[in-house]
């Protein structure tokens, strides 16, 4: 949308994690952040910043950030309250939801009138499917959007200046001696990485791929995400045999592929070296056994972007996903039939089969792989300078915009 037909008023309350009104201001769009609305249809736009936030006691479940005025405004149809959790894409918690209906009807503030933004495209189905109708959600993904406005030759520079993307000579597949080598990152601990580090190890891989694995020392400040000596029933009763001891293989201090003092992070940079001595990329996405969750993150654009043929650890449809955004995802190189799959436990060892081919024919005849990828691999290196903030304008931005828009010419809101 080039240009709106009305002014969007978006009035913050809050201090911190405004994200979508960063977005669309990176974006240039053209809307107005105000404190003082008068009369006119506003969008209050309330920071979640994590999604159990929603049904904490304290603070009302973030209501309390609300001013007065807010909530009469809300009833009469003149406002509509936006809570952002564009950073995340959790699926549907009932207790949280139920909290937050609560906190709602405790102020009189019509569920129709509240907007769950978040990047699980799932949720809504997964709360109409519990609860019928009542509040709105749409779709943003913040960090992805980062990240396009990162790569693109563009608009780059101006986003993340304080870690400019070295771009230099790289091109994928450019190291043309020695024999092939994987890249696998992980940076938080979740149960996909465990379980996917232990199949490296059984399977030999490990000795072949640059993988970084943070572990559960002290030095992984996100080694407190799960506690790997008691896996979750369903965890344990699939891939037992992949956790047997895992206290004498689970490393106490970070593995990295990158220097301490580089302070390489999953979010704000992007190591263009390592991808340029490595063949293939097995993306180890945010999400896995999470159900009723449907995203990628900024991770997978990244690995996207450098043009490498790849596996992705993800939550089903995540390979759909990069292809609607517009990239290669090397179907006559990597079998993707795992990515409509739903249930974890069968996906996971479809993805390790998956991996384990693709490894295969990378080191049988690494100069084979390249020639078969190479095309679409460029392709995708181009895709992420010049086509991946246009196609996420139109297919994210642009119909958002059009539902505020909406709102503030007639006051109704659309899912």
């Amino acid at each position: 949308m080039s240009q709106l037909s009305s002014e969007i008023l978006l009035v913050p309350r809050g201090e911190a994690g405004h994200f979508l009104p960063a977005a669309l201001g990176w974006m240039g769009k053209r809307t107005t952040v105000t404190h003082h609305p008068g009369e006119a249809n506003h969008v209050l736009c309330l920071p979640v910043l994590d999604f159990v936030r929603l049904g904490f006691p304290d603070a009302n479940g973030r209501l309390d950030l609300l001013q007065p005025g807010d909530a009469e405004n809300l009833r009469a149809g003149r406002a509509a309250l936006l809570l952002d959790l564009s950073n995340e894409g959790p699926g549907l918690h009932a207790p949280t939801f139920e909290a937050l209906h609560r906190n709602l009807d405790g102020l009189g503030i019509p569920r129709d009138r509240v907007i769950l933004v978040s990047q699980n495209r799932m949720l809504r189905l997964d709360y109409e499917r519990l609860y019928g109708e009542g509040l709105r959600f749409w779709t943003f993904e913040f960090f992805p959007l980062q990240v396009a406005l990162w790569l693109d030759a563009e608009a780059g520079p101006r986003l993340f200046p304080q870690h400019p993307l070295d771009r230099t000579g790289y091109a994928p597949f450019a190291r043309d001696f020695g024999p092939a080598r994987f890249l696998c990152q992980n940076a938080a601990l979740r149960w996909h990485r465990v379980l996917l580090y232990r199949w490296f190890q059984l399977n030999g891989m490990d000795r072949h791929g640059l993988i970084s694995f943070h572990g559960i020392g002290a030095d992984n400040p996100k080694a407190g995400g799960i506690n790997v000596f008691h896996a979750p029933p369903e965890i344990e009763a699939a891939f037992a045999p992949l956790l047997a001891d895992v206290g004498d293989w689970i490393p106490r201090q970070a593995r990295r592929i990158d220097p301490p003092a580089a302070g390489t992070d999953m979010v704000m940079t992007l190591d263009t070296r390592a991808y340029a001595d490595c063949d293939l990329t097995i993306i180890s996405e945010t999400d896995f056994f999470e159900g009723g969750v449907e995203r990628v993150t900024e991770k997978s654009l990244k690995a996207a972007a450098t043009g490498l043929p790849f596996v992705m650890v993800g939550a089903p449809r995540a390979v759909a996903r990069l292809s609607e955004l517009g990239f290669h995802t090397f179907g006559s190189l990597i079998d993707h039939d795992y990515d409509p799959v739903t249930e974890p436990a069968e996906r996971l060892p479809r993805v390790f089969r998956s991996i384990e081919r693709a490894w295969a024919d990378c080191r049988s005849d690494r100069a084979a792989w390249h020639r078969r990828a190479r095309e679409q691999a460029e392709a995708n290196v181009a895709h992420a300078r010049h086509g991946l903030l246009p196609q996420l304008d139109r297919v994210m931005v642009a119909p958002l915009l059009e539902r505020l828009v909406r709102f503030t010419e007639t006051g109704a809101l659309v899912h």
